[in-house]
């Protein structure tokens, strides 16, 4: 038996917060506008997802003969039908517990496109396809905005989500998230290296500062409600004890 060297624990102590500086609103309340980040364009007609960002891939690997390429894009551009060079994972933001989804996508720098198979959202989501009830693309044209929900058949906690844009009336995803490459790494810049991101933009390390402490804050708020949900199953006179 494992003994604690806690005799008691003040239920009712004051919890602490962060200092004012950091309380930000939500990232979810703040999606992302700027036309000129990297996104993929959300496709009910795409039969796979497909890019020519290979710095977006996540988990990047080269086709080879022993490694052949299952597809060949066809897309509507005349001549520029295709066979991949490899695949890797694009990360979507998503509202889940990553935060993100990785989509697999194929790589073909002669596309000049990033674009995902919606369908491929739900594989990436390690839903099966056949427990999704229903799923819908509803465009909010006054905010500019669309939500891709599919809804799973018994767990909403399951249900696939992502928010996004509309680009002339069509759907782009929130800003992909690149791979955080080591700054030893030669295809390291500030823009795929969180290192070397944090060197350079003194405003984005101190965004990475309330970030850091927002998850503290959040983490010690999650173990503060499990420690009170605890300490109401023992009897009441065990709550006023003092520490020791």
């Amino acid at each position: 038996m494992i003994m604690s060297s806690i005799n008691a624990v003040d239920i009712h102590r004051l919890s602490w917060s962060p200092a004012a500086d950091v309380q930000v609103e939500t990232v979810a309340d703040q999606l992302d506008d700027d036309l000129d980040v990297i996104r993929a364009q959300v496709n009910t007609g795409a039969h796979v997802s497909c890019t020519d960002q290979l710095h977006m891939l996540h988990g990047y690997q080269d086709f080879t003969r022993s490694l052949p390429s299952p597809v060949k894009l066809m897309p509507a551009t005349v001549g520029s039908d295709a066979v991949p060079k490899g695949f890797g994972y694009l990360h979507v933001p998503a509202k889940n517990t990553k935060g993100f989804l990785a989509v697999q996508t194929f790589y073909t720098p002669y596309l000049q496109t990033t674009v995902i198979n919606k369908r491929d959202l739900v594989k990436a989501s390690n839903v099966r396809v056949k427990d999704i009830e229903s799923d819908s693309i509803t465009k909010h044209k006054d905010a500019g905005t669309f939500t891709y929900h599919a809804k799973h058949r018994m767990n909403s906690s399951k249900d696939v989500i992502i928010h996004g844009i509309l680009i002339d009336d069509k759907c782009y995803t929130g800003a992909l998230i690149p791979p955080d490459l080591d700054p030893s790494d030669p295809r390291a810049t500030p823009a795929t290296s969180s290192v070397l991101a944090i060197e350079s933009d003194p405003e984005f390390s101190e965004q990475c500062r309330k970030a850091t402490i927002l998850a503290i804050h959040g983490y010690h708020k999650a173990v503060e409600t499990q420690l009170r949900e605890e300490m109401t199953k023992l009897p009441t006179q065990f709550h006023s004890l003092p520490f020791h």
